[in-house]
């Protein structure tokens, strides 16, 4: 059973989702709920595949619900779902633990994608806002850190940059989903970050510049 849970206060677009969810799984189980204070309740009576949250729900400030929902099951993925898909927004929510950003403007045939991508591992960022949100250079994280990097993690990087899962990084590069992983780890540790979102940020921002 695929169990979801739908946190967004607007009855047309729950359904705009379920009916995306619905395509893909016959095994289908989705909780609706319209408040951060019903999805707390939610996620500690269940557990579930995956999250879908509106940022700007009844009674939110800023990212507060994401951070509630991710201190409360923090081995669940969180889709950001949002009308407002400024750079800044999605790099605040992915610095927050995101697992996705999927702008409410999306095709249904994007969101299905973008569901399957962080279900399998993934990370999905939308390519328009992607290419706003790369970050400007910090002081204390210079572009050399790239030259710390084996070759395989920066094939491993690459193949991160365009949302490829472990398992699909494991079959390209024809290498186990453990190596995989410890590859990942190796990079954000190299990189200085924290998240895979972060370390894409970081790789599109080094394309420019041939890295990739």
């Amino acid at each position: 059973m695929h169990r979801f849970l739908i946190a967004d206060d607007h009855p047309l677009f729950r359904e705009a989702l379920i009916h995306v969810l619905g395509k893909m799984f016959t095994d289908l189980a989705c909780t609706e709920v319209c408040s951060v204070e019903e999805a707390l309740a939610a996620v500690s009576d269940d557990d579930y595949a995956l999250i879908l949250l509106d940022l700007y729900l009844p009674g939110v400030e800023g990212f507060s619900g994401l951070v509630s929902l991710r201190n409360r099951t923090p081995a669940t993925p969180i889709v950001v779902v949002s009308a407002f898909d400024s750079a800044e927004s999605v790099r605040q929510a992915m610095r927050l633990g995101a697992a996705g950003f999927l702008p409410k403007s999306s095709p249904k045939e994007i969101m299905a994608s973008a569901i399957r991508l962080i279900l399998s591992g993934g990370t999905y960022l939308p390519p328009e806002v992607l290419s706003d949100a790369q970050p400007h250079p910090r002081a204390d994280q210079p572009d050399d850190d790239f030259c710390c990097l084996t070759r395989r993690q920066m094939m491993v990087l690459e193949l991160l940059a365009e949302g490829k899962s472990n398992k699909e990084i494991a079959r390209e590069l024809d290498i186990s989903q453990i190596t995989a992983k410890a590859h990942i780890s190796a990079i954000l540790r190299k990189l200085r970050v924290s998240s895979r979102a972060q370390a894409i940020v970081a790789a599109n921002r080094m394309k420019p510049s041939g890295m990739m």
